[in-house]
């Protein structure tokens, strides 16, 4: 069992990777079709949803509330897929939304810049030129995007696992050592690791069931799962205007999450306060 994700630049072999790894190991491969289930959850279309959480650069003077719900539904339709382990994800940030799950296997995928060149001429013909310009843009998009949201550099190999070079390795001869690297004893499936999959997932359903909650908006709650009881907690700064009814609502907390599907039993943790950052 392993759940694969792959990041790269665009025109840079992903989806051919992906493919070639589903064809070898016999796993499914996702992308978009999370992105359609995100939407689903949230009802709203594929289109809106992709707006909402891959908006340029330009628009990034603050993360409002309504993106980081997008997300949460984005990772929560994403750890539902995973639960059954033998998952192989393409798209948006997979390492990230996935970050600390076991059997997790990280990779990054390099292109030279020639091939990718070459990739935009003939998907989208582009002269050369442009088509070098265009990967320069999506790039750096990617690069700030990922640094807003995450905090991380999205080329920082540490975040990775395992970082191929198509460069001097073929995208078969990739296909083949990806393959080989899930068979070791670290990605083997166990009881154990099949909670671990199915704990997150409830997790995330409760996260996302809370924060489209209008009650609830803009409470950074954390979620724990295990075996079907849930703890939450959450942070509020002193003083914030508008905080304090939502936490002082512990029942309605308490209903929101009972509701998701998978819940037993829900404890709210102490409230944690923390005071306003001083001006200046």
């Amino acid at each position: 069992m392993a759940i694969i994700t792959i990041s790269r630049g665009s025109m840079s072999g992903g989806e051919a990777l992906a493919n070639c790894l589903g064809a070898t190991l016999g796993y499914p491969v996702l992308a978009r079709e999370v992105l359609i289930e995100a939407a689903a959850r949230l009802g709203v279309s594929e289109e809106l949803l992709r707006e909402k959480i891959q908006t340029t650069s330009g628009g990034f003077e603050k993360l409002r509330e309504d993106r980081r719900i997008y997300l949460l539904a984005l990772q929560s339709a994403l750890a539902d897929r995973c639960v059954s382990g033998n998952l192989i994800y393409h798209g948006n940030a997979g390492h990230l939304l996935l970050k600390g799950l076991p059997t997790l296997l990280r990779v990054r995928l390099i292109a030279s810049i020639a091939a990718r060149v070459r990739a935009v001429v003939e998907r989208q013909g582009l002269d050369p030129e442009p088509a070098r310009e265009y990967i320069k843009y999506v790039d750096q998009e990617r690069v700030e995007w990922n640094k807003f949201v995450y905090g991380v550099d999205w080329r920082d190999p540490k975040n990775y696992d395992l970082v191929v070079n198509l460069r001097n390795v073929s995208l078969q001869a990739a296909c083949v050592m990806i393959s080989s690297v899930v068979m070791l004893p670290t990605y083997t499936s166990t009881p154990e690791v099949k909670k671990q999959l199915q704990d997150f997932a409830l997790a995330c359903r409760v996260q996302l069931a809370l924060a489209v909650d209008p009650g609830f908006r803009g409470l950074p709650f954390a979620v724990h799962a295990d075996g079907g009881k849930v703890e939450i907690s959450w942070q509020a700064a002193s003083g914030a205007v508008g905080a304090r009814p939502a936490q002082l609502n512990k029942d309605l907390i308490r209903h929101t999450a009972i509701l998701v599907e998978g819940v037993r039993e829900v404890t709210l943790l102490p409230e944690r306060i923390e005071p306003l950052p001083q001006a200046g």
